[in-house]
C-alpha cells in the first residue's frame, strides 16, 4: 500500500476516533452534571481506548500475523489509556508475577499464545466496559427523556460503535490481504463488550451513583 494511501486511513481514523471521544466527552459532562457528581473524565476516555486497542488488536491477530503496520496503528489510540499497562497489571493481580508486555513481544507470540490472548481479552475487559458503559447510558437515558431536541434512546451507543467499527475496518484495510475475518471479529467484539452492557443498563437497571469516583483506574479489578 503507497504511503499516500496509509496516511490517509490514519487520518481517516483519527478524524473517527475525535468523533467518538467529543461524544464521550459530552454525555460524561452531561452525567456529571446531572448526578452532581464531579471526577475527571480522562478516566472515561481511558476506558475507551482500553477497549478500543482490545478490539484492534482482536483484528490485527485474526489473519495470525501483527506486523509493524498494524502495531503503530493501534499504539496511536493510546493517548488516555494503555491496553499494554492494563493487561500487565491484570496478569499481575491474578499472578502476583510481573509481566512486561509491549506490541513486538505480542507480535512473536507462538499461534496457542496468540489463540488464548484473543478468547481471554473479552472477558479482561469486561468490567472495563461495565464501568465505561454506565455514565454514558445514563446520560443517554436522560438525554432521550428531556432533551430540547428528542432523540431515541441508544442514538449515542450506536455512534460510538459505528466510530469504533469504521476504526477497525481501517485498520483491516491496512493489511494488503484484508478478509472479512478481521472486520467480523471487530464488530463482534465492539457489540459484545460495550454495547452489551450498554443494553443490558437501557434494559432496566436503574441508574444510580455508577462508577465510584475514586475508581479511575484501568486495571478492572
Amino acid at each position: 500500500m503507497e504511503n499516500f494511501d496509509r496516511q490517509d486511513i490514519l487520518d481517516k481514523a483519527a478524524a473517527a476516533y475525535n468523533h467518538a471521544e467529543a461524544t464521550i466527552r459530552a454525555l460524561d459532562g452531561a452525567f456529571q452534571y446531572a448526578s452532581g457528581r464531579t471526577y475527571d473524565a480522562e478516566e472515561t476516555l481511558a476506558r475507551f481506548d482500553v477497549i478500543l486497542q482490545g478490539v484492534l488488536l482482536s483484528v490485527a491477530l485474526a489473519d495470525g500475523t501483527f506486523d509493524d503496520i498494524e502495531q503503530d496503528f493501534i499504539n496511536q489510540f493510546a493517548m488516555h489509556g494503555d491496553l499494554l499497562q492494563f493487561m500487565a497489571e491484570d496478569i499481575q493481580n491474578q499472578t502476583g508475577k510481573t509481566a512486561n508486555l509491549t506490541w513486538e513481544l505480542i507480535a512473536m507470540m507462538p499461534d496457542d499464545l496468540v489463540n488464548k490472548l484473543i478468547n481471554i481479552l473479552p472477558f479482561m475487559l469486561d468490567k472495563q466496559c461495565e464501568e465505561f458503559a454506565y455514565p454514558l447510558v445514563t446520560a443517554d437515558i436522560k438525554y432521550s427523556e428531556s432533551g430540547k431536541v428528542k432523540t431515541p434512546a441508544g442514538i449515542f451507543l450506536k455512534s460510538i460503535e459505528n466510530d469504533m467499527v469504521e476504526i477497525a475496518e481501517l485498520l483491516a484495510s491496512v493489511d494488503k490481504d484484508e478478509n472479512s475475518k478481521e472486520t467480523n471479529a471487530a464488530t463482534l467484539m465492539i457489540y459484545e463488550l460495550s454495547g452489551k452492557h450498554w443494553r443490558n443498563i437501557m434494559a432496566g437497571r436503574q441508574p444510580g451513583s455508577g462508577p465510584s469516583a475514586s475508581s479511575g483506574s484501568t486495571s478492572g479489578s
